[in-house]
């Protein structure tokens, strides 16, 4: 609970309510403080828990109070009457008037008086009770009450024992009240009265403008007056909080300008190894190098403030800084516990304002990264001028020039070249591509991106991306778009590549339909969703992509999640077959060996051939069970045994099974020429037998020859 107990009301002009036996109740509470010292300890009375439970569901509110706080924990006739009390007191207002209201808490029993009456206000301004009555009778504007309590003890200890040190205290919050009640000071009219209880000494006040037509309060402005009132009383007692407070922000502080200046120094010397953090830095700096004014948090666009947060978020992971923050946010608690019980959330290190300098140091030194990186790669400019720049500052020439300067390009990448020249082919694409020639850019990106004939750099690959797809550039949206989805060379945005691929989608461009189907039909980073991926796919498919037809030739063959048609799943498959697509080749074989109306071993035999000239195990195997059974052609014993050992070697189970199987049967089909002796054998017996000369027939010798036809597989006689 709270150590401060604050209540913030208002009453309109003439609202007035009754609640019966509540002001009964106080007008003939003045007996129950005579009796004696023993009352403390009796239970409270059946009528006390009724008018308790009666009070609780009229304000229930009144369960944040210090008196009902000590009722639960002893529920005795002096904690009864001690609460029933404050609730009634509490709440007078809302069954008298505003003039009442006004005498009741300056005269009441226990009001510590100054003169005749209790009342105070700022200093230098005379109380008359009767002319304040008088002033609140005829005030038609609003009028707020304000209680604050203290437990006993802690009103001892600290000198709030006394209704002095009260009035002092308020007459210093005397800018607090009126700023956040919203009233000029030269307006601001209040008043408060003092009550020493015993458990929990109290004070009342009343506040309104001198103007009927000015004054309102927020729940910020209750929050700003209950964390002031707090820290004036607590003031001793948060002294010490506060030293500690201070002196983890300023650690917390330098430890974080300290760890990304340290950051950026090891990214400028290419050691540092937390690549997410090092791309959005990179971004960062890459947006600020375009960025005109100050380059300060508060005059960033929101898109670069949000670049900045996620970096913030990103160092308060770090094990020092996020022990500093917690803390900090210990001795912050301690300051709110004072005034209220709900602490709140924590404010991430990158939304609290009292650690924005943070904020700016990532700024300050990303900064830093700029500069470094202009001069390491004086090559690529920093900032590429607009298409409208281009268009209107390049003449034909320049055109003509700039797909010349790209052929040559192309001209050195060719491997079969005398010329052949990566490190210069990439010096033709970047003088073709400052020239506006959007392809180059995106052969740029995806040269550096893949870092097969040129060192792989991924910063530079995005530069050149995001410049081509400012160009609209379909396939520098596809690749950024898969880039982003697989998030393996950056970190991970399924947003941004959804964006990216449906942009190139617009464009009819099949790669980006077949990455955004496949994506919805795994839900891989984007949510599920089939019916679009199957309809990408197909769309992707039809205009040719080999990929998009194998699995949309496969998705149809299956048919778990379209309707199957081997018909139309053979025609996708061997159109991505004709491709060089090995998995497309190995299903259509399959179709064409087993599927009815659609068999044909020869064609099955090619699919499966192409898909095993690619390694395919699974087509192998289906080719040694078509020469080992001779399967629609003719047996072929030494195929089928190749093809079975490629296969095993491969770690296919089948055919390591079908191998095993040959050698329990003594390798049978190595053994063609004792199975047809014996066949012989066993003809000539039968036709001696046939001659009856069965009894001249040895029946040791019948049974041995048995045994031997039994071993063979062949039938024996009886």
């Amino acid at each position: 609970m709270a150590r401060l107990i604050t209540k913030f009301k208002y009453l309109k002009n003439a609202e007035v309510k009754k609640i019966g036996g509540y002001a009964k109740y106080i007008a003939t509470r003045e007996g129950v403080e005579k009796i004696d010292e023993s009352f403390k300890l009796v239970p409270a009375t059946l009528k006390q828990s009724d008018i308790i439970r009666k009070l609780l569901r009229d304000f229930p509110d009144a369960k944040d109070m210090h008196e009902y706080d000590d009722y639960c924990k002893a529920p005795t006739k002096w904690n009864a009457s001690e609460f029933i009390s404050r609730v009634v007191e509490d709440n007078i207002e809302t069954a008298m008037g505003k003039k009442t209201y006004a005498d009741y808490i300056a005269t009441r029993p226990r009001a510590e008086r100054f003169g005749s009456h209790g009342l105070f206000t700022d200093d230098g301004e005379p109380v008359n009770l009767n002319s304040v009555s008088e002033e609140l009778n005829e005030y038609d504007g609003n009028v707020w009450t304000v209680i604050l309590s203290l437990r006993r003890e802690d009103a001892e200890r600290l000198g709030y024992n006394n209704g002095s040190r009260w009035r002092d205290m308020l007459r210093s919050e005397a800018t607090t009240i009126a700023e956040n009640f919203k009233i000029p000071l030269g307006n601001l009219r209040w008043y408060g009265a003092f009550h020493n209880e015993g458990h929990h000494p109290h004070v009342h006040m009343i506040v309104y403008s001198k103007n009927p037509k000015q004054g309102y309060l927020t729940k910020q402005g209750v929050h700003n007056m209950r964390s002031a009132f707090a820290t004036n009383i607590f003031a001793q007692d948060l002294l010490s909080v506060y030293e500690k407070q201070t002196q983890h922000r300023d650690e917390l502080r330098g430890a974080g300008k300290e760890l990304i200046a340290e950051i950026v120094k090891r990214i400028n010397e290419e050691g540092y190894d937390d690549p997410q953090l090092e791309q959005k830095l990179v971004q960062l700096a890459r947006r600020l190098s375009k960025t005109k004014g100050k380059k300060v948090y508060g005059y960033l666009k929101p898109d670069v403030k949000a670049m900045v947060c996620s970096i913030v978020d990103g160092l308060a992971s770090d094990e020092r800084i996020a022990r500093l923050y917690e803390l900090w946010y210990e001795q912050r608690e301690e300051v709110i516990k004072t005034y209220t019980k709900d602490t709140g959330e924590w404010v991430p290190l990158s939304r609290n304002e009292e650690f924005k300098s943070i904020r700016n140091a990532v700024i300050k030194e990303a900064m830093n990264i700029v500069l470094e990186r202009e001069r390491l790669e004086k090559d690529i400019p920093e900032a590429e001028p607009t298409d409208s720049e281009i268009e209107k500052k390049i003449s034909w020439k320049d055109k003509k020039k700039m797909w010349e300067l790209y052929r040559k390009a192309k001209d050195l990448l060719n491997e079969e070249s005398v010329e052949y020249d990566p490190k210069k082919a990439v010096e033709f694409f970047i003088e073709s591509a400052n020239l506006g020639n959007t392809v180059a850019k995106y052969r740029l990106g995806k040269m550096f991106l893949q870092g097969k004939v040129i060192p792989k750099d991924v910063e530079k690959s995005l530069c050149w991306l995001e410049d081509a797809v400012e160009d609209k550039n379909p396939y520098a949206e596809y690749l950024l778009g898969k880039t982003y989805l697989k998030g393996e060379d950056v970190e991970r945005n399924a947003d941004r590549a959804e964006e990216l691929l449906r942009r190139a989608i617009a464009q009819e461009n099949k790669h980006a339909m077949y990455a955004l189907g496949k994506a919805l039909l795994d839900g891989n980073g984007v949510k599920k969703n089939t019916e679009e991926a199957v309809a990408l796919l197909a769309q992707s498919a039809d205009k040719g992509m080999e990929t998009a037809e194998y699995v949309y030739g496969k998705l149809l063959y299956h048919g778990e999640i379209v309707g199957k048609d081997a018909g139309k799943a053979l025609e996708y498959l061997e159109r991505a077959a004709g491709k060089g697509n090995p998995r497309a080749s190995y299903l259509a074989g399959k179709i064409r060996l087993g599927e009815e109306g659609l068999k044909d071993i020869e064609k099955a035999i090619g699919h499966f051939e192409r898909a095993a000239e690619d390694g395919n195990d699974f087509a192998e195997y289906q080719l040694a069970r078509i020469y080992l059974y001779g399967l629609g052609t003719e047996r072929d014993e030494e195929k089928a045994m190749a093809y079975l050992h490629s296969a095993a070697e491969k770690g296919n189970e089948y055919a390591k099974q079908t191998l095993e199987n040959i050698r329990l049967n003594r390798n049978r089909y190595m053994a063609t020429g004792a199975v047809r002796l014996f066949y012989h054998l066993s003809r000539i017996l039968r036709d001696k037998l046939e001659e009856g000369k069965r009894g001249m027939t040895d029946r040791k010798e019948l049974r041995r020859i048995n045994e031997k036809k039994r071993a063979h597989g062949l039938k024996q006689e009886q």
